[in-house]
């Protein structure tokens, strides 16, 4: 790609709004390549989101603006994106058709393959290409409808154009594989984690394609509410012993001290289960394919996200899923560099802003494979 060629283009902010956190993230290319311009990381205003539906748009877009406004951050463009169990992705297949038949009989050809109401519902789609015996290949997003218009309040509230509400899975792809600063996601799998506060995200890439996502209800509140019950203290104090607790002793007893390791073994049953679930969506991503099939084998699994801070988790997820596990470093192993931002920043943040970076960069790229969801 020739990025003389996007000079001068309007600016864009991938806004990433969490249930912890609002991630705001800008890039822009340069003469040296992609870089991160301006970046921000504030809390989510507490109860403001419930089921993936921001429900305080007051304090929300506040946050929002204020953010903007203390980087510094000029761009009237941006992008937002949803996750959870009631965002569905998923591949399928129709019977051949042109897009503009597909696209007046979506809602029913969709309501095959979902459960919730098509009136509530906001669908799209893409064709990928032909299947066998006169079908083709559709990758499907469907979202309630008041989960996408709350960021689109959201983002207008906050003076801002809503371009496009893209899905977190995507935009997580998007700059952890398209945007790889290697070729090696074009010819292996990896399982990409997306381990957040209020759920997890288990994405799986083959030879750099979208092949599954999956939603985990399983996260970072979670194990923050197990020392919470036991330590009898604040959300704040649990949160902060669930990021104290010695790395290697996740692995090895042995080193940690005896309050680490009582806090260990109330969260442990939890990232147990969690692992359990990954393995498992692992198993049916694997059941596609004949046994032995090079596409079935994942070869690594990387971990983004702020749960994914917890010192040691990817060596203890690599022991249980007998699987390479690492922690994603976003502005190290992709092609977008950390510009003049403070690296004390980029390292305390980069996890949480593998989504946001995806995001920002979505409309940079005319060639993008990735379908928005609204």
């Amino acid at each position: 790609m020739i990025l003389s060629a996007l000079f001068g283009k309007e600016g864009t902010v991938g806004i990433d709004i969490g249930s912890n956190s609002i991630k705001v993230v800008e890039i822009e290319p340069t003469s040296r390549g992609w870089e991160l311009v301006n970046a921000a990381v504030t809390p989510t205003p507490k109860e403001a989101i419930k089921d993936g539906v921001i429900i305080n748009v007051v304090e929300v877009s506040h946050e929002l603006r204020s953010m903007m406004k203390e980087t510094g951050i000029k761009a009237t463009g941006a992008i937002c994106a949803i996750s959870g169990a009631q965002v569905i992705v998923r591949q399928v297949q129709f019977p051949k058709m042109p897009e503009a038949a597909l696209r007046k009989s979506i809602r029913y050809e969709a309501s095959k393959y979902i459960s919730a109401s098509m009136e509530d519902s906001v669908v799209e789609f893409e064709i990928l290409g032909d299947a066998d015996e006169g079908n083709m290949n559709v990758m499907l997003v469907a979202a309630p409808r008041e989960m996408i218009d709350s960021r689109v309040h959201v983002l207008e509230s906050a003076g801002l154009e809503p371009l496009v509400i893209d899905v977190e899975a995507f935009a997580l792809i998007r700059s952890l594989v398209e945007f790889s600063a290697t070729d090696e996601f074009n010819h292996r799998t990896v399982a990409l984690i997306d381990m957040g506060a209020s759920h997890t995200d288990v994405n799986i890439v083959c030879k750099g394609e979208f092949a599954l996502t999956r939603n985990i209800p399983i996260a970072g509140d979670s194990f923050t509410n197990a020392i919470k019950s036991l330590t009898g203290g604040s959300f704040e104090d649990a949160e902060r012993q669930k990021y104290e607790m010695a790395g290697r002793g996740l692995l090895d007893q042995a080193s940690v001290a005896e309050e680490e390791s009582r806090i260990w073994r109330v969260v442990q049953p939890l990232v147990d289960e969690l692992i359990r679930e990954i393995r498992r969506s692992i198993h049916y991503y694997q059941s596609q394919f004949p046994e032995g099939s090079p596409e079935s084998v994942v070869s690594k699994v990387i971990l983004t996200g702020g749960t994914a801070r917890i010192s040691g988790m990817d060596e203890y997820m690599s022991s249980k899923l007998n699987v390479p596990t690492s922690v994603a470093d976003i502005f190290k192993q992709s092609a977008i560099s950390p510009g003049q931002l403070p690296p004390e920043f980029v390292a305390e943040h980069g996890l949480v802003l593998a989504v946001g970076a995806g995001l920002a960069v979505k409309e940079l790229i005319p060639d993008s494979k990735q379908k928005a969801a609204a």
